[in-house]
């Protein structure tokens, strides 16, 4: 089980560090550069993305855009987009996030984000982690988290679908399909589906075929992108309605 295996700091290609499972030889971000990773896959391809073509049709970004991001881990994927939402005056982040197993303080500590991000970005990365479970928190102007501490499984059942609904993006960062298999089934992306708005897209770092079929089963539009440094590829999925879909095919 995850929950009991060893973890350590390492440090990837790009000098940012990341959480390595030593029994498992599993990294929360890939060792070709945890930044590079982060923000090719979910800030460049999911967020920035989204925005630009929701943008294209409506001819301008959304008041509101909201975010779901499976497998918090480290907090880099939602510390990069609180930065990000700072760029955006007249658009307000609401970000969930579900984790079953929390990086300890020690962890934290140890992670060297501060020297990429700057020493008030590492103050918003630990409010990300000190702020309490459940609850909506503002952790910058226009930038809300909540935090679900749950098992991803959950997703296959009903029990988050009163808190979560009309998400605009999922950042889908759940540990890989070597070691968590069930994570990437097609009744986890049936519950996302369902939790997703028309024209709302799926970003993740896996290319596996099964995924992707499973992602396909479970009614998604799915489309294989150029990877970061060391990946080739990774996969968009969108939920298609009667119009936006094309933009995608």
């Amino acid at each position: 089980m995850v929950n009991i295996l060893k973890r350590e700091i390492v440090i990837t290609a790009d000098g940012s560090s990341t959480i390595r499972l030593c029994e498992e030889d599993e990294c929360y971000h890939s060792v070709n550069g945890a930044l590079a990773e982060s923000l090719h896959i979910f800030i460049n391809n999911g967020l920035k993305r989204f925005l630009a073509e929701r943008e294209l049709i409506n001819g301008s970004k959304p008041e509101c855009i909201n975010i779901l991001e499976v497998g918090l881990g480290t907090g880099l994927n939602c510390v990069l987009t609180a930065i990000e939402s700072l760029k955006y005056n007249n658009l307000h982040f609401n970000y969930i996030t579900l984790e079953k197993y929390p990086v300890t303080a020690d962890e934290l500590k140890s992670l060297n984000y501060e020297n990429f991000l700057g020493r008030d970005y590492n103050l918003a990365l630990e409010k990300i982690h000190s702020t309490p479970w459940g609850i909506e928190e503002d952790i910058l102007p226009n930038f809300t988290l909540t935090k679900i501490m749950c098992d991803i499984k959950e997703l296959e059942g009903d029990s988050l679908k009163e808190r979560i609904s009309n998400i605009d993006v999922v950042f889908f960062d759940a540990f890989s399909p070597n070691i968590q298999p069930e994570l990437w089934s097609r009744e986890i992306f049936e519950g996302l589906f369902s939790m997703m708005s028309g024209g709302a897209i799926l970003i993740t770092y896996s290319s596996r075929g099964s995924v992707k079929s499973s992602l396909r089963e479970a009614g998604f539009t799915v489309k294989r992108l150029k990877g970061p440094s060391g990946k080739r590829h990774i996969t968009l999925a969108t939920r298609p309605d009667t119009f936006l879909a094309s933009f995608y095919l």
